[in-house]
């Protein structure tokens, strides 16, 4: 994978370049930030990727990191590496907006939330807060609080959501790293948009407390620009917290001389079909890992038609969310919330019980499904990233599930999920999505890694 920067940087070097560069004394954290930062201030694009930044805090903890690296003892292999945090997480002294209007006014927050303190205990260089969709409930990078975030690869287009500035900063070359946060795909479709990794781990790997009316289909995961990187984060951000019952979990590792199974399909979740040159890119995938040796197979996993459901679940947990707000305080939500918090307010309790049936139902499949396969590869989204439209952006409430089946599947389901860029050099970019079993984190990394090496080997 490349950086879609102008010019190779010391901010767009990888994780594991910028850690041997400490290492080798080839340059100091202090020096990687004052490039990212030069960078950030001189961007002329209108990326909008942060809505917070700290170049004061971050560089007192590159001084201490340079200190670290220079005796020897640094304190992972995060020491010294530039990562920003999606603004849905505390940072202890920065804002927590959620990209909404109605929170802009809230106090700092008081102490950084159980990923944060693992990063910060890692030595990584916490410098910004990215911008996300209002409260993380949609796929497109519209704000009501910080407006637009724009693709790096095409200013035109949408970096996607909900971890909207998180791929557009990894993307554009300003760090090698971002925490995103993904509760129905707001990891993998923003990677799959702007041409980068990202990582949605087992549900539970990375501690996300407080819960959340969405807490049993939230995954916090990295965005980078290599699948080494995103497991170079995994290693600092994979822990137990007490504060987060599901991540209390025998941590395991799949055995490296087993081969996979390896399963493909082109239809789940939704009716919407993707491009031809989605489905050219996913075929040359297949063909690629054959010629290596793997057995692939067609599989059908037979739920196409689940996204009004999930729509409706969705919109369930937005009134639950807020419900217990005033109503002068709901007015200050964006139209397109708003509009969704109505739709759960008036919902029949029998329509709700049919979305959970339907759901029970998917868990069901994709359990049957992976009783034959290792690994299901799928497109991350049916094609490219679609065109900025400020205005449909603003006051859009349309169900984005069925616009892209590919990703909300396996956060009901909890299964870890990689989206890897596939599309060939000269097309925008597309995702390929790498999913395993439940638990199965360190296998799908794995097979994402021969595949990131076998698209490079043919470029």
């Amino acid at each position: 994978m490349k950086s879609f920067s102008d010019e190779a940087t010391l901010a767009s070097l990888s994780c594991a370049d910028l850690f041997q560069g400490y290492q080798n004394r080839s340059f100091t954290p202090v020096e990687v930030l004052e490039d990212l930062r030069r960078l950030v201030q001189t961007d002329t694009r209108n990326i909008n990727a942060f809505m917070h930044v700290d170049w004061d805090g971050a560089l007192q903890e590159a001084q201490r990191s340079a200190q670290r690296h220079h005796a020897g003892r640094p304190l992972s292999r995060l020491d010294g590496v530039p990562v920003s945090v999606k603004d849905l997480s505390d940072v202890a002294g920065w804002p927590t907006h959620r990209g909404s209007r109605a929170l802009a006014g809230t106090a700092l927050a008081s102490d950084d939330a159980p990923a944060v303190q693992l990063l910060r205990a890692a030595g990584a260089l916490l410098f910004a807060k990215t911008t996300t969709t209002e409260f993380g409930w949609t796929i497109g990078s519209y704000s009501p609080l910080t407006g637009t975030t724009r693709n790096p690869v095409d200013t035109n287009r949408t970096a996607g959501g909900s971890s909207s500035g998180a791929a557009a900063h990894v993307a554009a070359g300003w760090g090698p790293l971002a925490l995103g946060s993904d509760a129905g795909g707001s990891v993998r479709i923003p990677a799959s948009y702007c041409g980068v990794v990202g990582f949605k781990p087992t549900y539970g790997s990375i501690p996300l407390p407080p819960g959340s009316a969405f807490f049993d289909f939230a995954h916090l995961g990295p965005i980078a620009r290599f699948v080494a990187d995103c497991q170079a984060a995994m290693s600092v951000l994979a822990a137990q917290d007490t504060r987060d019952p599901e991540s209390l979990f025998p941590r395991l590792v799949a055995d490296p001389t087993v081969a996979p199974r390896i399963g493909w399909c082109l239809n789940l979740g939704s009716p919407s079909l993707v491009t031809p040159e989605t489905e050219a890119a996913l075929s040359k995938v297949l063909k690629q890992l054959e010629d290596a040796g793997f057995a692939v197979q067609k599989t059908d996993v037979g739920i196409e038609d689940t996204a009004p459901f999930m729509w409706d679940i969705w919109a369930a947990r937005v009134f639950e969310s807020f419900h217990t707000w005033p109503q002068s305080k709901r007015d200050e939500l964006g139209y397109g919330l708003l509009a969704l918090f109505e739709a759960g307010a008036t919902m029949k309790p029998e329509k709700l019980a049919a979305a959970q049936t339907h759901m029970r139902t998917l868990r069901l499949k994709l359990a049957a499904a992976f009783s034959q396969v290792d690994i299901l590869l799928t497109p991350a989204a049916p094609g490219p990233a679609p065109l900025i439209d400020a205005a449909n952006d603003e006051r859009d409430a349309s169900n984005w599930f069925s616009r892209n089946g590919y990703t909300f599947p396996f956060n009901v389901t909890g299964q870890p999920a990689l989206s890897l860029p596939m599309a060939p050099p000269g097309q925008l970019p597309i995702g390929l999505q790498i999913v395993g079993r439940k638990y199965s984190d360190a296998q799908v990394l794995k097979l994402g890694g021969k595949v990131e090496s076998l698209l490079s080997m043919g470029e």
